[in-house]
């Protein structure tokens, strides 16, 4: 009787190993590493999307500061120009209007430099922004300061374009010379930040 259990076990234990594993399929195996990939694929795309709007956000409070100093310099441009046209005909030159005209050109090319740095970080972001609806509202809000500093600029340099001829015949001829041409590069630094924002907010559409 216990020689005939034992038997019966030996055989039942030897047929449990000999029994095939259960393995996964290729197919599943496949599946399973796909929806891994775009699992990951889904959380990196979400936390590029989140540093890209964060970038976009910090862009447009610089443009919307950038617009701000840029109409700051339109009244200080009227000022110079009515302390220049003040001045009695024949009076030798004024020191210091020369001096505070040199330091607002130097601030026109500031503004200038200020604006082709953040084109190159807007050409950054937007190479590798993609369409996503999360970063609409923040592409919108950069487009709009984009606007805002291009239509601002364009207005300062209609105001140049007007007072050039003033400060040339006054004797400012360089200061007059560096004005205008600070002011072209700047309107266009604006002018292309305004464009790229307009294929950024395209682009995530």
């Amino acid at each position: 009787m216990i020689r005939g259990l034992s038997a019966a076990l030996l055989l039942a234990a030897t047929s449990v190993s000999a029994a095939p594993l259960a393995l996964p399929s290729f197919e599943n195996a496949a599946s399973q590493l796909q929806a891994t990939v775009k699992a990951q694929r889904a959380a990196s795309v979400k936390t590029m999307g989140a540093d890209i709007g964060a970038g976009l956000d910090s862009l447009s409070w610089d443009l919307q500061t950038s617009a701000q100093d840029a109409a700051r310099m339109r009244d200080d441009l009227r000022l110079l120009i009515t302390r220049v046209d003040t001045r009695a005909p024949g009076a030798p030159a004024d020191q210091t209007l020369t001096g505070d005209l040199q330091r607002f050109n130097q601030d026109l090319q500031s503004l200038a430099q200020d604006s082709q740095f953040r084109l190159n970080d807007l050409r950054s972001l937007s190479a590798q922004a993609q369409k996503d609806p999360n970063l609409v509202a923040h592409a919108q809000n950069l487009d709009n300061a984009a606007r805002g500093l291009a239509s601002t600029t364009k207005w300062l340099v209609f105001d140049v374009g007007f007072d050039t001829a003033d400060l040339s015949r006054a004797g400012y001829t360089f200061e007059s010379m560096d004005l205008d041409r600070y002011s072209r590069d700047a309107d266009q630094s604006a002018q292309d930040l305004q464009n790229e924002a307009d294929r950024l907010l395209a682009k995530v559409r």
